[in-house]
């Protein structure tokens, strides 16, 4: 786990660079308020993160389609706490923007970790997932969204 971890950090750190770099732009180039800089920071770094988790971090040879929903859905919700934590920090520190959005991530990060790790690119996960989708069956609380038709 703790070279898995640090491929982590260094996925995370090219991400947060994509990330840091994108919100830079967006605030003093084009004047976009810091919240939603950070949000189009934070969206910019979802492909960078997801392919260097996906194969260098986890080495995961499961279903792309499968990994990717799943990895869309944490990375949501790790979105709204990098908005809530960045936005209340804002609010509350004199300090300089990017270097909130640094600790901002450095919470978002352990909590991301751990749950790609134990959820996103788990196999079982994975596997049960790819299954449904090989099937085209997918359903969330009892709704189909996908479905085989004969």
């Amino acid at each position: 786990m703790t070279l898995q971890l640090l491929r982590y950090v260094l996925a995370g750190g090219t991400a947060l660079a994509t990330h840091l770099a994108v919100m830079w732009i967006a605030v003093e180039v084009f004047a976009v308020a810091k919240v939603l800089a950070s949000a189009i920071g934070f969206l910019s770094a979802i492909p960078v993160n997801y392919l260097l988790q996906y194969r260098f971090v986890f080495a995961s040879e499961a279903s792309k389609l499968a990994s990717f929903i799943l990895y869309t859905g944490v990375t949501l919700l790790t979105m709204g706490l990098n908005v809530a934590v960045f936005s209340l920090l804002l609010a509350l520190l004199p300090s300089h923007y990017l270097l909130i959005q640094v600790f901002t991530t450095a919470v978002v990060f352990l909590v991301n970790f751990f749950v790609n790790r134990s959820l996103t690119f788990n196999h079982a996960t994975l596997s049960t997932l790819a299954s449904h989708l090989e099937n085209h069956e997918l359903t969330i609380k009892g709704k189909w969204l996908l479905r085989r038709t004969k």
